[in-house]
């Protein structure tokens, strides 16, 4: 296992990463790419949840990995509330329509409500990264 200030030093570079994901989200919206902003917008909250869970000490191999140890160990255990969760789910659901269902279309509503959704993900990931960094 890798020593703390390492893995601190990790999940502050995935959430750069996640931040990275959001402008680009934002730039594919504007240029009416919606569900490539979608994907991009989902790639965010995907990096600054599995910054949280490094910091927590968990490493999910999967997606849906990802999602159910967020909810047991973030969600459930008080850490942000109920909403992230639902948040974090409706991104990858938007995301698998947007990247692997060939007859599924967004529009520029959606695409702008999954990049709020997104920035607001980051936003509190980066508020509780901030916070067990501290406490550590």
């Amino acid at each position: 296992m890798a020593e703390r200030k390492d893995i601190v030093e990790l999940a502050r570079v995935m959430l750069e990463r996640a931040h990275v994901r959001l402008e680009s989200a934002e730039l594919l919206l504007n240029a009416g790419k919606y569900d490539d902003s979608i994907s991009r917008s989902y790639y965010a909250v995907f990096l600054a949840a599995k910054a949280i869970l490094l910091l927590l000490g968990e490493e999910p191999k999967t997606r849906g990995g990802l999602m159910n140890i967020f909810g047991l160990k973030v969600v459930r255990k008080g850490l942000v509330n109920s909403e992230y969760g639902k948040i974090l789910s409706s991104l990858f659901e938007a995301h698998q329509n947007s990247d692997y269902q060939v007859f599924t279309w967004f529009d520029k509503s959606d695409a702008e409500k999954y990049f709020e959704m997104a920035r607001q993900f980051v936003k509190k990931m980066e508020e509780l990264h901030q916070t067990l960094v501290s406490e550590s």
